[in-house]
């Protein structure tokens, strides 16, 4: 694969990074939705997008990205489970915290695939 077509397919609405798969794992691991971590796990086995050849960090996972294939009601499951966390996170006048600004940045992230 060549950069620049790399660099496309990264970008697409369907496209998540591993940071934002596996604080997303770890957050689903803590509310015990297995289904749901299950479902992030194999895309995480299954969906990684092939790095180009002249990538500087090809078998570093932490800059893999991987194509999302969840359906709506998954991902909208998601976006409430992240948009609680940030709620929950707030400080205790609401003003935001770093973790607050974490989950509202994963927010960001999965609601990017569902919203136009």
């Amino acid at each position: 694969m060549e950069t620049e077509e790399y660099q496309k397919i990264i970008k697409s609405k369907n496209v998540l990074d591993y940071g934002t798969l596996n604080v997303t794992m770890e957050a689903l691991k803590k509310l015990g939705d297995t289904r749901l971590v299950m479902q992030v796990e194999r895309i995480m086995r299954d969906n990684g997008i092939e790095k180009p050849k002249q990538h500087n960090k090809r078998d570093e996972k932490t800059t893999n990205y991987y194509t999302i294939d969840l359906d709506v009601d998954d991902i909208s499951a998601i976006v409430s489970m992240l948009g609680d966390k940030e709620a929950g996170s707030l400080g205790p006048n609401y003003e935001t915290t770093r973790a607050a600004s974490l989950y509202g940045t994963l927010l960001d992230n999965w609601n990017r695939i569902i919203l136009d």
